[in-house]
């Protein structure tokens, strides 16, 4: 830095004693442009630093938009260190800041995330276990623990969480034939499973899959005893 030029730029340091303020609206405030300035500070410079502390400090905040602000600023940092503060996140009590959590954890360190995202699948509240599907489809070792969560998001009662995990399913059947003979061959086994959301997606995972045999799937899906099995399988032929 030369003399003319500060540490820590003027507008970034008053939202920084701002964020420092005790009332939540300034906090709220504070932290979101502070978001915005992580993105234009240098990186390892003095003021990415204060950026980093503050936003670590966000994370911990009794209110829910700080937290929220703060996720969405870690997610343009240096990824090892803000990885290590979001994390914990996914645990957090408001479901916003969950799934904010998942999101940012998939951009910082997809590599490390697959035991959160898998846990984060069986969330309480469906943004959350889309957001973490979703994310799952980012990951560049499939093991059996992201291809079991993946199926067992085709089972899930809400709509937009079997379509998470189908897309997911699609997405990493165009890697490589093995995973494409893997999952094709998931997508058969769903056609009987007991549960008969999975059925029905399964039928659908199949189709998009351009697996030979639709129409002869859908005759026989026109006799599952499951309503919705039938619904789809008649749409569908």
């Amino acid at each position: 830095m030369t003399e003319s030029t500060p540490a820590v730029r003027h507008e970034v340091a008053f939202l920084l004693r701002r964020f420092a303020a005790t009332t939540v609206f300034e906090r709220r405030t504070a932290v979101r442009g502070i978001a915005t300035a992580a993105r234009r500070s240098p990186s390892g410079s003095a003021e990415q630093e204060a950026i980093a502390h503050a936003l670590v400090c966000a994370a911990q905040d009794a209110d829910v938009r700080v937290r929220l602000g703060a996720v969405r600023g870690l997610a343009r940092l240096t990824p090892q260190p803000a990885a290590a503060t979001v994390a914990p996140l996914i645990l957090d009590d408001d479901y916003t800041v969950r799934e904010a959590a998942v999101r940012t954890l998939v951009e910082l360190d997809s590599s490390h995330a697959v035991p959160m995202l898998v846990a984060a699948s069986r969330d309480a509240r469906v943004p959350v276990r889309c957001a973490a599907l979703i994310g799952l489809r980012k990951i560049r070792e499939v093991d059996t623990s992201v291809l079991e969560a993946l199926v067992a998001g085709l089972s899930d009662p809400d709509p937009s969480v079997q379509g998470a995990a189908m897309a997911s399913l699609r997405t990493l059947a165009r890697r490589s034939a093995h995973l494409a003979a893997t999952i094709t061959e998931l997508g058969r086994q769903g056609l009987t499973a007991d549960s008969s959301y999975r059925r029905e997606i399964s039928l659908e995972l199949l189709r998009r899959l351009a697996v030979p045999g639709h129409r002869e799937r859908c005759r026989s899906a026109l006799r599952d005893p499951a309503p919705n099995v039938r619904r789809r399988a008649e749409r569908s032929r």
